[in-house]
């Protein structure tokens, strides 16, 4: 489930190659390295991080002809951000609301917390999921005794926790995400 070097190198050269001009990046299919380059691009495109050009568009297939052409997405953006937010320290805490019974009722170890928090913490984040989560993460309540998280949250709530354990697991660790999944629900898939 985590990306791999490469995949992470080839997903920061989309992110770059973006912000300098939105726009395809080119890559060949030939040996060596553009094989590697390929596989990776290809994995990237299976989690919804880039987004691959359509066969059929020869002015999108590089300056040699075939080959593929990439961009990064919303989601590669957030994920990139992630993870450099992963390895800062989590902002402090703001006291937890009342929560609201008749929502569905969440019990979060400290593991699937601290990604929450993470993801709060990026700035200038303009992602809907964000009021989401803050709102989970505001209103939960520490379990005496445990390292866990009580707390209440409507079905798109859920969705948004589960899109921020998935973006945990793309930059380090599976365990909470699939825990989350045991527990809570159906793989979560980001928003196309």
């Amino acid at each position: 489930m985590s990306l791999l070097p490469d995949q992470w190198s080839l997903l920061e050269e989309l992110a770059a190659a973006h912000a300098r001009a939105p726009g395809w990046l080119h890559g060949g299919h030939d040996e060596g390295d553009n094989r590697q380059r390929n596989s990776a691009v290809q994995a990237l495109a299976r989690e919804q991080l880039c987004e691959l050009a359509p066969a059929g568009r020869p002015e999108l297939a590089g300056p040699r002809g075939g080959g593929w052409a990439a961009r990064i997405t919303a989601d590669g953006v957030l994920a990139l951000q992630y993870r450099r937010r992963r390895d800062q320290p989590a902002p402090a805490q703001r006291p937890a609301e009342v929560a609201d019974p008749a929502l569905v009722p969440l019990e979060l170890l400290d593991s699937e917390m601290e990604p929450l928090r993470r993801f709060l913490a990026i700035p200038g984040l303009g992602d809907a999921r964000v009021v989401l989560v803050r709102d989970v993460v505001e209103q939960a309540r520490a379990v005496p005794g445990g390292r866990r998280w009580q707390l209440t949250a409507t079905a798109q709530q859920v969705e948004a926790i589960g899109f921020v354990l998935r973006l945990e697991a793309l930059t380090g660790t599976a365990r909470a995400w699939h825990r989350f999944l045991r527990e809570y629900g159906p793989p979560i898939r980001p928003a196309r």
